[in-house]
């Protein structure tokens, strides 16, 4: 968890920052509040004085409040970096970050931003932004000397290439899949973003949510009527299995078919689905769990799109949200290039990690053939032939890498 937190005051219309327990953090909360009540910030110039001696002196520029937000954003991520970094170290303490050398920042920047978290080139400039505008405010004010912090010419060709090679990250944090699960407008659309954060499924598997028991050759499996029943029958059964159809699920190249996988719904996502059943669901002939709800359509089973256009409405509202300043700093935003399946790669990621965890083997050193591998697949419905998990499974090794980063404080 985050050891510096951001929070914006409304009562003194700025964003404090403080410690886990509570205290705090004086010198990037006057900052705050001297940008915010200004719409400014303040830059460090080197002009030639009398005798053609350099002079620094410092200029206003306004900001706007998109601006400020990433900022604050870029702030926290810096400070917990710091927070991290210094635990291991006797000659850096978060409180004394005013006097941190320049090279400390610029290796934060180079090396931090650039190698290991391969930002991309918006990313770095608001880092950069916000690191500058900060310790550039600091030195105006005689607080600390003036820093120069900047990409070495190395690295800049590095963010540009990070830049064409990589899209949005494939990673969302549990906090802010929760904050898009309730910016839903009803079960049913909470519901389709659930399964992709909670189950892995794709958007089209949605489809595959069956209220009665079917038939697969001579064994019969559980539809959700029975899963309902199950579970009012066993109140201390946690964990529910579902078989899903490989004729709803992603056909594989020359394959012929979909691969069927069990779902391992947990007791509190399965009473969101029966809330769903008992309270919301339109009275329909369809066997679909999950149908539409709009008046044209009411009743009729949703398209295999469904989910995919509930996310992206979603996506736009909370990255509203994010641009006005309603919603707290989280280390993450959303990204442009962020779907419906993001939640899915989640979902991986999580599993992936939690099995290095459970088989105690460090991410890095994961082959193809381990059981860490074969269980990812297995669980997201990844052809593994010859024992041999897909290239597509690898991705989630620098996903559990991102993952680590936002729960150390960081962000890309």
């Amino acid at each position: 968890m985050p050891k510096i937190k951001a929070i914006k005051s409304a009562r003194h219309n700025c964003t404090i920052f403080s410690h886990e327990d509570c205290s705090i953090l004086f010198l990037p909360t006057i900052f705050s509040s001297a940008m915010c009540h200004h719409q400014t910030a303040w830059t460090k110039r080197t002009v030639i004085g009398y005798g053609g001696f350099a002079q620094t002196i410092f200029e206003e520029e306004e900001i706007s409040e998109t601006s400020i937000i990433a900022i604050h954003n870029k702030l926290t991520n810096f400070f917990n970096w710091l927070s991290t970094y210094s635990s291991d170290s006797q000659l850096v303490h978060i409180d004394t970050h005013h006097n941190l050398p320049e090279f400390l920042l610029n290796h934060y920047v180079n090396e931090v931003l650039v190698s290991q978290q391969q930002c991309s080139e918006s990313s770095i400039d608001h880092h950069l932004m916000a690191i500058r505008y900060y310790y550039d405010y600091l030195a105006m004010n005689g607080l600390t000397n003036a820093k120069n912090v900047q990409l070495t010419a190395k690295n800049k060709k590095i963010v540009r290439q990070n830049t064409k090679t990589r899209t949005a990250v494939k990673y969302l944090t549990p906090e802010l899949r929760s904050l898009l699960y309730r910016q839903t407008d009803s079960l049913r659309d909470e519901l389709l973003l659930r399964t992709g954060g909670e189950l892995g499924l794709r958007s089209k598997e949605n489809q595959g949510l069956l209220l009665n028991d079917f038939m697969i050759g001579k064994k019969r499996h559980h539809g959700f009527k029975s899963l309902f029943a199950q579970m009012d029958a066993k109140p201390d059964k946690g964990e529910f299995t579902y078989h899903l159809q490989g004729k709803y699920t992603k056909a594989h190249r020359n394959s012929g078919g979909g691969k069927a996988r069990t779902l391992y719904i947990h007791r509190s996502l399965l009473s969101k689905f029966k809330r769903y059943y008992d309270e919301e669901r339109p009275e329909s002939s369809e066997d679909t769990l999950l149908v539409n709800n709009s008046y044209s359509h009411i009743g009729t089973a949703i398209a295999k799109s469904t989910a995919s256009r509930t996310f992206t409405k979603i996506k736009k509202r909370v990255q509203a949200m994010q641009v006005n300043g309603e919603v707290g700093q989280f280390g993450q935003v959303l990204e442009e290039d962020h779907t419906h399946h993001i939640l899915r790669h989640s979902f991986g990621t999580d599993k992936f990690n939690e099995f290095c965890q459970k088989h105690c083997i460090a991410i890095d050193d994961v082959t193809p053939t381990s059981q860490v591998y074969l269980a990812v697949a297995s669980l997201m419905g990844h052809s593994a032939k010859d024992n041999k998990a897909p290239e597509t499974t690898k991705t989630y090794i620098r996903s559990c890498h991102i993952k680590e980063m936002f729960e150390q404080g960081g962000a890309l």
